[in-house]
């Protein structure tokens, strides 16, 4: 019968974790797997946690990312805030830059009840998005990379001001989010917006969709290697694969995709993955005009998004020994790719005005 004011005023009650505690049991669930997660915790806090209070708070923070994604997608689509948003749009960066990729995340079948558990895994593909801008690095931070890209005549480019966002959704459903995002950063309204991925189908029929003025390149690196794996499928001697190779990277290089063309052409009766790159430069040779992105100043590599998907899905998803749920996956995710974006204490304010968790 007892009355514990101090209690009281901070809401501190038995076996409940407050909003302050379950931010940190977050942090640790971000970064560590569920079951590391309270080993980690109990040296830091000095006191236990269970492995299912630390998952729970961190898919709660994912929850939080969620809604407030979803009320994104519910503004994106009113056409009273998007005519206010036109007449007010706040700051517009001159050149923003948006990618997206996929990467596998491997789904543990649980069956419902009273039906056999299904004996294989299912991979299913983690959506990322990621809105940036770039700036120039100056010589003295150039890593021996960005200088031999500097000395090939490239612009050292990095990005800066990323903003992540994710999924395990089809892709018309993502293009959803595609819009609302980028209407927090007024990806329509700048006045050059760059998408930067690799080939996949999905990710440049959502550009045309949402963003059919921006210009729309095709990563360097991807590119590259396409034309590596042709040397290597079609040529049995080194040095005639080298002087083939060199020729068509050169080619690339300057933004002549119809030689490129020409040559797997050429390979492509005796060569299947001659003919596959075929029909992938001729479909993404507007995409492939190096030349003129590198005059006009912009990124051609997609290490950005490449970087965001090790940072939210390997680094986190692919853990030793992880197996997952997709809402369990999505929410982890998606609190993961708050904190990376800097967001993750608009989280815990909205972490703040929930009843305590028991």
């Amino acid at each position: 019968e007892g009355k514990a004011p101090l209690d009281e005023q901070f809401g501190l009650e038995p076996g409940a974790v407050t909003a302050g505690l379950a931010a940190l049991l977050a942090l640790a669930g971000i970064e560590f797997s569920y079951d590391e997660s309270p080993k980690w915790l109990q040296n830091y806090l000095l006191f236990d946690i269970s492995e299912n209070t630390v998952r729970s708070e961190t898919e709660q923070m994912g929850a939080l990312q969620e809604q407030r994604e979803k009320e994104l997608e519910k503004h994106s689509q009113d056409e009273v805030y998007l005519q206010e948003r036109q007449r007010n749009p706040g700051q517009v960066v001159t050149r923003l830059y948006g990618s997206m990729d996929a990467a596998k995340v491997r789904i543990e079948p649980r069956p419902n009840k009273g039906e056999e558990k299904e004996e294989h895994e299912d991979w299913r593909d983690m959506k990322v998005l990621c809105w940036y801008e770039v700036e120039a690095v100056s010589p003295a931070q150039r890593s021996v990379r960005q200088r031999e890209k500097a000395a090939r005549e490239q612009a050292v480019l990095r990005a800066k001001n990323m903003r992540y966002f994710c999924d395990i959704t089809e892709a018309d459903d993502f293009g959803k989010l595609l819009w609302a995002t980028g209407c927090t950063v007024n990806a329509d309204l700048s006045p050059e917006l760059v998408f930067l991925g690799d080939g996949a189908v999905w990710i440049w029929n959502l550009v045309a969709q949402y963003y059919p003025n921006a210009v729309q390149i095709v990563d360097w690196y991807h590119a590259e290697e396409h034309l590596e794996g042709v040397a290597l499928a079609a040529f049995t001697e080194s040095t005639e694969r080298t002087i083939w190779l060199e020729s068509v990277t050169q080619s690339l290089w300057d933004g002549q995709v119809e030689d490129i063309i020409m040559a797997c052409e050429t390979l492509a009766p005796s060569c299947r993955k001659a003919e596959q790159a075929v029909t992938y430069f001729t479909n993404n040779s507007e995409r492939m005009r190096y030349d003129k992105f590198r005059a006009a100043g912009y990124m051609i590599g997609s290490g950005t998004i490449e970087s965001a998907c090790k940072q939210i899905v390997t680094q986190r998803l692919k853990l030793p020994g992880a197996q997952w749920e997709v809402t369990g996956a999505v929410q982890t995710a998606k609190a993961r790719a708050a904190w990376l974006s800097g967001l993750w204490e608009t989280l815990c304010k909205q972490r703040s005005a929930l009843p305590l968790a028991i």
